[in-house]
């Protein structure tokens, strides 16, 4: 594919959100965010670290949004 091209956007209606494929993913999603979920109550995680894995939190959590009619969470920024 050309730099110039753009893949087609991802619709929740080109995917099944009942078959077992899914299932799988989002099994694997939330066993992951429990992971995370713990890692990040961790008080030896630094600044940076908590950043990174709140990061890939709210991935995980947009992930599983795609099965709800809608939008991700949105997870502001808090300004220091």
């Amino acid at each position: 594919m050309a730099p110039s091209q753009k893949l087609p956007a991802m619709t929740n209606s080109a995917i099944d959100f009942h078959s077992p494929t899914w299932r799988a993913i989002a099994d694997k999603a939330q066993a992951q965010l429990d992971t995370l979920r713990v890692k990040n109550d961790s008080p030896a995680l630094d600044a940076i670290r908590t950043a990174e894995t709140r990061g890939r939190i709210a991935a995980w959590k947009e992930l599983l949004a795609m099965a709800d009619d809608k939008p991700a969470p949105v997870q502001e920024t808090p300004a220091y």
